[in-house]
């Protein structure tokens, strides 16, 4: 019923950089911070009205980013699958490319570019053993100075390129803000490719790997002394001399648990493992800086990433130090494929309110920040069919803002029919525009994190990765990381004067050290439970967000804004602030958030929905046989209508405003007899509209009572009170 467009502040003031607290600002300085979708490569090429009609519905959600993602794919920017090289651009998508820009402008909302994604190169572009390359050639394409070359000649064609729309190359546009050198990609997210990498390329990178041993310890005899020895062989073998280059590349997998206590594979050393990251980090860093010089010299002005593997401190580091700002995804739910039937899906169906292990939203993403520079979190879901997924707009928009981040992107919006023949108009993995359990809290959210209603956090935890540390292998910071339910994270290869610091060990060590910090904050005067590791509850530093793991459930209460999300026990009242809630629904999440920016109480313009789950007709998911790759399976993915199962209930889902004071008075909103489905309430001047999706059912609004009407009808209330 709200249109977020209209809430929207300017964006756009000149080219979009990094200001020295660390985040993205416009040309005048004023923050810039971006709540986005992603719009994948194949969903692209559609007609004009059709794109006007899905930019419009954006820019009404309050969408202010949109990702064009992989448009280097098979069959869209570099022509058809057929192609003989991967050098010319399809005119067609490349039309297509240009009016959704053109029609972005037109709503004030920015577009982000990624250069190297899933592109097939061919022999036609000169390249040796193309066929033989992965699509995106990773991790080729970090070193083979030809990849490098024709990355950088893509590079200058599309933003060098003219729109005929807008009369602007892509360079000199200033609703382009973001771009990205390659999507998913590093030496460190697959590190089992890099001993069984084809040739010429393998030949090339133990090329390279040899002459920086010998730039670092000058000849063998250093290089063998360095190294030493592992249960008594030397970890240089006899033949291997860095002269000829004959030195192997370390194995930076685990080694096979079924070898013989007695067989040795010394490409597992210690010592050349750690210099084998570090030769990597080197390599990476000398990537990025040719590309980042590079794009500057063709006239990019905007900020510059490049996406690694958020779970490897090296990668990132060799990010930060070289590009403006870390990027990364979380996904809390992905598809698994059965092995034996391309029909059957795997999923684990598990709540994301009762993870709060360190691949939780928070403490996986908090890890991204590096060096205080911006943090884009470009791609996130929690996948249908996740049954809790209701949650993870919640959850996702509480720990975005105490982390402060810069951008949010869910993934993502559907246009068309997908590769596998999904309908947009059915619930699909990955495809958010038919979801209510996600889309429809969608806008709230994003009035609410773009507005900054709550607060980023008050302390600051700093990683440090003293270097040769920074090059251990592997590195696991997953259980420090948990720090982020409480407190904002960065991490630092650097000396720092931070006064909150800690070097993850990856070991039990790290629930010690852990136990300390919450213990310090708490006795700085911080709200927080410094048993939070055992009771599973976790309350931010500024004491605005409340998560229980155990009871699954998540609330923030700012002054303007109000959320409960999670479990609910039927008849229970809970109050968060001075809203109130009792619900007959099992799961869901409720936002309230007064738009005119005042306490909820005094508020004259107060929006509140609520959404519970959603399903498509006929869905089919169910527990696992044992040994499956994933707990449920989902034997039938359904058809459209989705449905929220919205129902008749005995006891109804009620919502007040209760008093400040206990003789107060009560100012009741709405009574619902319905158990599931979705709701929509807008009050404004004493007057209300409700939006219900569930037809005929009991109702009380503003005191008045009535019927819903039918899905998606808008009913009107005047209030008694």
């Amino acid at each position: 019923m709200v249109n977020f467009r209209d809430l929207l502040p300017p964006n756009n003031h000149g080219f979009l950089k990094v200001g020295p607290d660390g985040h993205f600002h416009w040309a005048n300085g004023t923050r810039a911070r971006f709540w986005g979708i992603n719009v994948s490569s194949t969903r692209l090429d559609i007609p004009d009205e059709q794109i006007q009609n899905v930019v419009r519905t954006f820019a009404n959600a309050g969408i202010n980013l949109v990702r064009f993602e992989a448009i280097d794919n098979r069959g869209c920017l570099l022509g058809p699958e057929n192609a003989p090289d991967s050098l010319h651009f399809d005119s067609h998508y490349l039309d297509r490319l240009d009016r959704w820009i053109a029609t972005l402008k037109q709503y004030h909302i920015c577009y982000y570019l990624d250069l190297l994604d899933l592109r097939s190169f061919k022999p036609g572009d000169g390249v040796p053993n193309a066929t033989a390359l992965h699509r995106g050639a990773r991790p080729y394409a970090m070193f083979d100075p030809k990849l490098i070359q024709l990355q950088q000649q893509y590079a200058h064609d599309l933003l060098c390129h003219t729109n005929p729309y807008t009369g602007l190359k892509l360079v000199d546009d200033p609703d382009l803000v973001m771009l990205e050198i390659c999507n998913e990609s590093g030496f460190f997210l697959q590190p089992d490719q890099l001993d069984d990498l084809v040739e010429p390329y393998r030949t090339e990178l133990r090329k390279l790997w040899n002459q920086w041993l010998l730039a670092r310890y000058g000849n063998r005899t250093n290089l063998a002394s360095s190294w030493g020895s592992i249960q008594g062989y030397p970890v240089l073998r006899p033949d291997e001399d860095p002269n000829n280059n004959s030195v192997d590349l370390p194995l930076l997998t685990p080694p096979p648990t079924d070898l013989p206590a007695n067989v040795i594979d010394v490409r597992h050393a210690p010592k050349r493992v750690q210099d084998g990251v570090e030769f990597l980090y080197t390599l990476e860093r000398s990537y990025f800086h040719q590309m980042v010089s590079y794009l500057h010299s063709i006239g990019v002005k905007i900020p510059i990433t490049a996406v690694v593997s958020s779970d490897a401190p090296a990668d990132l580091a060799a990010v930060a130090e070289e590009c403006d700002f870390t990027a990364e995804n979380w996904y809390g739910e992905t598809s698994l494929p059965d092995p034996q039937n391309r029909n059957l899906s795997y999923i684990s169906n598990q709540d994301p309110l009762a993870n709060d292990s360190g691949l939780g939203f928070a403490p996986y993403t908090a890890t991204l920040r590096w060096n205080n520079k911006p943090v884009v979190i470009r791609e996130w879901d929690v996948g249908w069919p996740n049954r809790w997924r209701s949650s993870s707009v919640p959850l996702v928009l509480a720990y975005a803002a105490l982390q402060n981040y810069d951008a949010v992107l869910l993934f993502g919006y559907q246009t068309n029919r997908g590769p596998n023949d999904s309908s947009p108009m059915a619930l699909n993995m990955y495809s958010e525009q038919s979801d209510p359990a996600i889309w429809g809290l969608y806008a709230i959210a994003g009035r609410v994190f773009l507005s900054g209603l709550i607060q980023p956090a008050n302390h600051t935890v700093t990683f440090a990765f003293p270097k040769p540390q920074l090059f251990h292998w592997p590195y696991d910071t997953q259980l420090l990381a948990r720090l982020a339910w409480c407190v904002q994270l960065n991490s630092t290869s650097h000396p720092t004067a931070a006064s909150l610091v800690v070097t993850p060990t990856g070991t039990d060590q790290d629930n010690r050290q852990l136990d300390r910090l919450l213990a310090t904050l708490y006795h700085r005067g911080a709200p927080i439970d410094p048993k939070s590791r055992f009771t599973g509850q976790w309350i931010s530093d500024t004491n605005q967000i409340h998560f229980d793991s155990v009871h699954r459930l998540l609330t923030i209460h700012t002054s303007s804004f109000v959320m409960i999300a999670g479990a609910f026990e039927p008849k229970k009242t809970y109050r968060v602030g001075p809203l109130c809630l009792s619900t007959a629904t099992p799961y869901g999440a409720l936002m309230a958030i007064a738009l005119d920016g005042k306490p909820l109480r005094s508020s004259q313009n107060l929006l509140i929905k609520m959404v519970s789950i959603a399903e498509n007709t006929g869905q089919q998911l169910r527990r696992a046989p044992h040994g499956s790759p994933a707990p449920w399976v989902l034997v039938n993915p359904g058809h459209p209508p989705v449905t929220t199962h919205g129902q008749p209930a005995s006891f109804p889902t009620s919502v007040w405003l209760a008093p400040m004071k206990p003789t107060g008075h009560v100012r009741s909103l709405l009574s619902l007899y319905m158990r599931n489905g979705t709701w929509e309430l807008h009050v404004q001047d004493k007057k209300a509209q409700l939006a219900c999706d569930t037809p005929e059912l009991p109702v009380s609004v503003l005191g008045i009572h009535t019927l819903t009407g039918m899905p998606s009808h808008i009913i009107t209330f005047i209030a008694r009170w």
